[in-house]
């Protein structure tokens, strides 16, 4: 993706900052108010990828109410819980100076989507913790928010690819920092070591395991969940894209040439949960780069999740 393309659609999109409420499980109910646009029937759902969805404990007690079957966006809409958590979204650009050190599929740049701590979480961390630097669970180099007038800790972010003249989105990739990093360095403290992250902060050992064990929790099991809905619903609703690839496990290593393992959940279990479908036809986009298409030839047995809403 071009950086002026990058920076077009930054600057296309408002400026003030955009909520987003999510609760565990409630990518099941955002996805059937997608795909029920289209899909107006249980019975014509169910001959659908998206069959899996009306299994879900969030999603049954709403079929009960759908009458003969028949349904529609509305009917999932509205759904709330009290353990959903407040994130604040922003938008940024990933560059490609080095496109292997970058890991990017094709050379270019790539729209970052933000998730962001609520200032609820940001007040709580920086009483118990108290930092001295704004990147203790962040790599600096790492597409999270930059200290600013409207700084906010990042939890997560998600890389996308976009092209518009194909209608299809690749997204890149899905981390945290914060979580793995902040785990680890609970999991010392518990070995009776100290990790270095302590010296980087005014607090004691009791108090950075309250912070991870209470404060930290409810994020753990659930920013992987939000972050890949918040992707997809960026794309679905402000980009009016309907065609989304993902990277398998084992593409996505050799395309981009990673270093280290990412977490393989990320790249098998989350996708599938979220009903994205194997396919061996690479994205339209990536056909007409002949740089990847010279890398491709090299490559064998590469395949994609991808999600047709």
């Amino acid at each position: 993706m071009k950086r002026e393309s990058v920076n077009e659609v930054i600057a296309c999109l408002s400026e003030e900052r955009t909520l987003f409420r999510y609760f565990k499980g409630q990518y099941a109910l955002m996805l059937l108010s997608y795909v029920t646009q289209t899909f107006d029937s249980v019975r014509a759902l169910k001959q659908t990828p998206y069959q899996r969805l009306l299994n879900q404990s969030e999603v049954k007690p709403l079929l009960a109410q759908s009458g003969k079957g028949g349904l529609s966006p509305e009917l999932f809409n509205y759904c709330w819980k009290e353990s959903s958590q407040n994130f604040i979204l922003t938008l940024d650009r990933w560059d490609d100076d080095d496109r292997w050190s970058r890991q990017t599929t094709r050379a270019g740049s790539n729209l970052v989507l933000q998730l962001n701590f609520s200032e609820e979480h940001n007040r709580l961390y920086r009483k118990m913790i108290n930092p001295d630097d704004d990147y203790l669970f962040n790599y600096y180099g790492h597409p999270v928010m930059e200290k600013g007038e409207r700084f906010r800790d990042t939890l997560a972010w998600a890389r996308l690819d976009i092209d518009l003249n194909s209608g299809e989105v690749l997204i890149e990739e899905i981390q945290s920092d914060w979580v793995r990093r902040a785990l680890a360095c609970a999991t010392m403290i518990k070995k009776g070591q100290k990790p270095w992250h302590l010296h980087y902060c005014d607090c004691k050992p009791e108090a950075f395991l309250t912070y991870t064990d209470k404060v930290l929790k409810p994020f753990i099991s659930l920013w992987s969940e939000a972050m890949l809905m918040a992707a997809i619903s960026f794309i679905y609703i402000e980009l009016g894209i309907r065609s989304i690839y993902y990277h398998t496990y084992e593409a996505g290593a050799e395309i981009k040439r990673i270093c280290g393992q990412p977490p393989k959940s990320l790249y098998s279990d989350l996708p599938r949960k979220f009903c994205f479908q194997t396919t061996d036809e690479d994205p339209l986009f990536l056909q007409q780069d002949r740089a990847f298409r010279k890398r491709r030839r090299k490559l064998n047995n590469i395949s994609w999740y991808k999600l047709e809403l």
